[in-house]
């Protein structure tokens, strides 16, 4: 049976893919769990043109991200606060306080989620230069330095 996926299911396809599965899999967990809709030729049209404009969108947006990168690569943020006489800092430096600072340089949205801290975990918590990823989106990234001095 030919059926329009209508969500992303692991191992199968992506949203708006046309697949071949067997009747028994379609009625038993697809149809039930609304996971896909049968494939006619007036769905398969409608499919079709949603594809297109999910095209047009996806390359708007990665435009939008690599203008982002060019304005982040190799951009310097600064940030004060309190620390240890060792170097330790007294509150960490949240991924939500970079993002802000990278979404007025990069003038879009950037979130949390698009920091990459892995060797820092969730937060930074000592005082001097820490390189880090941000991922725009679309296979898009920039480094970016952030510089921690101590008040």
């Amino acid at each position: 049976m030919r059926v329009i996926l209508i969500q992303n299911i692991k191992g199968l396809g992506r949203i708006g893919d046309i697949k071949n599965v067997s009747d028994g899999f379609a009625r038993n967990m697809l149809f039930p769990k609304r996971l896909a809709k049968v494939a006619t030729d007036q769905s398969v049209k409608e499919v079709a043109a949603l594809k297109k404009q999910e095209e047009i969108a996806t390359s708007l947006e990665k435009e939008e991200a690599e203008k982002a990168a060019v304005a982040l690569e190799g951009a310097v943020l600064t940030f004060a606060k309190k620390a240890s006489s060792a170097g330790t800092l007294f509150s960490s430096l949240t991924k939500s306080e970079i993002a802000k600072q990278l979404s007025e340089l990069a003038e879009m949205k950037v979130t949390g989620d698009m920091l990459d801290l892995a060797e820092h975990g969730e937060h930074i918590k000592h005082v001097g230069d820490h390189v880090i990823s941000v991922n725009l989106g679309e296979g898009v990234k920039a480094k970016v330095t952030i510089k921690i001095q101590a008040e």
